[in-house]
């Protein structure tokens, strides 16, 4: 029960251990009688989730569950057990409920305006790889990305589709001018990488990508995909 106490008390984002007592308690009350579907909570079972979540026993706590369960109005007493109000439990609910994702400002290695990609994968794909950028998650970019090069270079012609794997339609791409600008068949011979981080990514066993390994191909990979418009 400790690793689940600790980890529901960190749902929140105001730490624990800074907020005033009766949240605290009101707090650890409804884990024990909701999240641990107990109905009720004695003083002594209390005692021990502060325990759990390293947090000192208030050394009042008698007159603060008594205030709680007052003029506090949070708390409802039956027979020495402790459970919550109706009103507060909803109020927790729908605070947990309410916890904001990580807020993802402007990375304009995978924008692209306005623009309506006619693969609504590769949308959804780029879109959920500016958000492991966002929050540092390198190695989820990494094997984004190389999905991301791959459907793109699919939807830029029909040989490259048939081609079988990566690898060999990367080679193709290179080996085949007419197929794109000489700039990005420059971008191409880069992009050899995002095959080599996704690879790494995916399957390398100790290996663990930072932001300089994206950020060698984030760039060469936006050109290509400003240059196929069927994607």
């Amino acid at each position: 029960m400790k690793s689940r106490a600790n980890d529901w008390v960190d749902q929140f984002p105001r730490p624990f251990h800074t907020l005033a007592s009766t949240d605290q308690i009101v707090r650890l009350v409804y884990f024990h009688t909701i999240e641990e579907n107990r109905e009720t909570i004695s003083r002594e079972e209390l005692e021990q989730l502060f325990g759990f979540v390293d947090t000192p026993v208030p050394p009042n706590l008698p007159q603060l569950l008594a205030y709680l369960c007052g003029n506090g109005g949070r708390l409802i007493a039956k027979n020495g057990e402790y459970s919550l109000r109706r009103e507060v439990r909803q109020a927790i609910g729908k605070e947990l409920g309410q916890v904001p994702p990580p807020k993802i400002g402007h990375v304009p290695q995978f924008e692209f305006g306005d623009r309506q990609f006619k693969d609504e994968k590769v949308r959804v794909l780029l879109s959920e790889a500016k958000s492991c950028y966002g929050t540092g998650c390198w190695n989820a970019c990494g094997i984004l990305m190389r999905i991301v090069l791959e459907r793109t270079l699919d939807a830029s012609h029909p040989s490259l589709k048939t081609a079988s794997g990566l690898q060999k339609k990367l080679d193709l791409a290179i080996s085949t001018p007419s197929m794109f600008s000489k700039t990005i068949i420059g971008a191409l011979k880069q992009l050899k990488s995002a095959k080599l981080i996704g690879d790494i990514a995916a399957h390398h066993s100790s290996i663990i990508l930072d932001k300089s390994d994206i950020d060698l191909v984030t760039a060469p990979l936006k050109m290509l995909i400003k240059e196929v418009t069927t994607v």
